[in-house]
């Protein structure tokens, strides 16, 4: 099974409505709060190349940067 991971941060509504969306269709998922987790800001940032949440990661590969599908 795809191991897929959403970075969030508090407040964001673009985060809430893509773990609905994902909840709503079956899939789970890890959220990681870059608020809370120093690490995985750096990690988003400098890996992924993201400067605004959701991060959507489905192995390990970009699916998602904020509210726009297919990664950037």
């Amino acid at each position: 099974m795809a191991e897929t991971i959403i970075y969030t941060k508090t407040g964001c509504p673009y985060c809430k409505r893509t773990m609905e969306e994902y909840r709503a269709k079956g899939i789970k998922f890890k959220e990681i709060n870059v608020l809370e987790d120093y690490e995985a800001k750096k990690k988003v940032k400098n890996e992924y190349g993201a400067t605004k949440v959701p991060v959507v990661v489905v192995d390990g590969k970009v699916v998602q940067i904020g509210d726009s599908q297919g990664g950037g």
